[in-house]
């Protein structure tokens, strides 16, 4: 298997190296929705510090702040008992932030120096009883009142519903169903609002998630890459075109991860450099922050454009926009499925071409349903 180590403009992508300029200002800001961040160097810190342009001031805990901080830091620890060890991944925020920020020889990010908000709302990406799912909807109106409002969320994270033939699985862990009624009112606040809501279309099952599969966010499925061929993730693929708006590597990511020591030490590593893991890591979850990353950057490149949609009070307008340039720009690919389908169709994410394809300030968009 091959290992995905650089996510960054490649030498010929001139756009998308001028709008990581533009983000390093500060004006476009991603609300990462997660477990939490801790200091691992990927992400810029350094003795524990945060670089400027993580905002652990602006973020907020919202899982668990009684337990010692209102910041959103991560604990790096796993609660008690079978359902937490095998739900509970108190690094994944250090995960999926590495794919936008990390800027080292084992991985460079998509958009290192973007701002960003954090916030921990779970200890994990898969949603259990103890983690409500109202504290994703809490972390959007967070990050919509902050001046300025974050423009883009990065949410690598939810529950599959009804699992089909996974429900007795779900009951066992005690999952919860769907969104809480908080979040989907959320996610239509910063749907009007123009904030781009960028989701993990899911893996577990063969069907998008919560809250990728509410029409007002963008969910985004995943891919293996072996030379040439692209690899439907799962396996068994959804080429949902109608929920899935594209698809980026999710398999074989080099991500910075975290975990504590036999004396509670923090141990910084990389997913090749992890005990017991073979160097693989895969997951939408890491699929879904390199198109947040890329709806930031087309923000920057396209602003004038955009802002012109937020001063009529047409802010979902951003969001459609954005949603018909990146399946525009998107490289259609065949993938390939372990289903008697064999082959399916997908929409590979391109930067470079998305960056290159402007808002259609005139155009017909349409107004999607509420969560």
């Amino acid at each position: 298997m091959s290992v995905a180590r650089d996510f960054g403009p490649r030498p010929g992508d001139a756009r998308w190296r001028a709008a990581i300029e533009r983000l390093r200002a500060g004006r476009t800001r991603i609300a990462h929705i997660d477990t939490g961040l801790a200091p691992h160097p990927a992400l810029g810190f350094r003795d524990g510090a945060a670089p400027a342009n993580i905002h652990m001031d602006l973020g907020v805990n919202f899982h668990d702040p009684e337990a010692g901080t209102a910041r959103p830091e991560a604990t790096l620890r796993k609660g008690a008992g079978l359902a937490a060890r095998l739900t509970e991944w108190p690094d994944h925020g250090v995960k999926t932030l590495s794919v936008v920020l990390s800027d080292q020889p084992a991985l460079r990010g998509a958009a290192p120096g973007a701002h960003v908000a954090p916030y921990r709302v779970a200890n994990g990406p898969v949603f259990r009883r103890p983690a409500r799912t109202a504290h994703i909807g809490a972390a959007l109106d967070h990050a919509l009142r902050l001046d300025p409002p974050c423009r883009v969320a990065s949410i690598s994270m939810g529950n599959p519903g009804f699992a089909g033939l996974y429900e007795w699985a779900r009951q066992a862990l005690a999952g919860e169903i769907g969104m809480a009624r908080a979040t989907r009112a959320a996610i239509n606040r910063a749907y009007e609002a123009g904030m781009i809501v960028v989701c993990a279309a899911g893996q577990v099952i063969e069907g998008v998630i919560y809250p990728a599969r509410f029409a007002r966010t963008i969910a985004v499925g995943g891919f293996d890459r072996r030379g040439a061929r692209f690899i439907h993730y799962p396996p068994g693929g959804y080429d949902d075109a109608a929920r899935v708006d594209v698809w980026a590597r999710a398999v074989g990511v080099n991500r910075a991860a975290a975990h504590l020591g036999p004396d509670g030490a923090p141990v910084w590593t990389f997913a090749e450099t992890e005990p017991d893991q073979g160097g693989e890591a895969s997951g939408t979850s890491y699929a879904c922050p390199q198109v947040a990353a890329a709806a930031a950057l087309w923000i920057e490149t396209h602003a004038a454009a955009l802002d012109a949609f937020l001063a009529a009070g047409e802010g979902w307008k951003v969001v459609e926009s954005f949603r018909r340039a990146l399946r525009r720009s998107a490289r259609p690919r065949q993938a390939e499925r372990a289903t008697p389908q064999g082959m399916g169709r997908i929409r590979v994410l391109d930067v470079e071409r998305l960056l290159a394809t402007p808002p259609d300030a005139g155009g017909a968009y349409r107004l999607r349903d509420p969560a």
